[in-house]
């Protein structure tokens, strides 16, 4: 049984509604595709390089508001993770970039917030807890 398969079926829990299923196939994608909940830095790095610098700042401050799904799409642009979350969720771009338009300022915040990664995508002084630990943290604040 993959990371996948065993956070969407904690990801069931939290589903409430259709946005909120959504919202919980596109996180357990996401962490399915950066490799469990130390790809979070490397998620930070790409939005940083594509110009979302000062957003990461704005999060890391604790303003966890949804991005623009366009914003959303121009900030991952060519780094494979739109891709690679269709690939594992089945989902629409559309729906994908709404999803992660929610999902990111909560992962992020939650990463820095706890130590587990810098706001400059560098390894935090404690480390990731596991992907279900994470993904659980962050559906429950959706």
């Amino acid at each position: 049984m993959s990371i996948f398969d065993t956070v969407s079926k904690l990801a069931q829990g939290f589903s409430g509604g259709a946005a909120g299923g959504d919202n919980a196939a596109v996180a357990s994608g996401l962490l399915d595709h950066l490799g469990g909940a130390g790809g979070v830095g490397s998620l930070i790095q790409t939005l940083q390089q594509n110009g979302g610098g000062s957003l990461i700042q704005d999060i890391a401050g604790g303003n966890t508001s949804a991005i623009d799904p366009n914003q959303v799409e121009s900030l991952l642009g060519g780094s494979g993770v739109l891709e690679g979350v269709a690939a594992k969720t089945g989902l629409s771009s559309d729906q994908i970039k709404s999803g992660l338009g929610s999902v990111l300022p909560v992962l992020i915040n939650h990463g820095i917030t706890n130590g587990h990664v810098t706001a400059d995508g560098q390894p935090g002084d404690n480390p990731a807890p596991d992907a279900g630990s994470l993904l659980q943290s962050v559906l429950g604040k959706l």
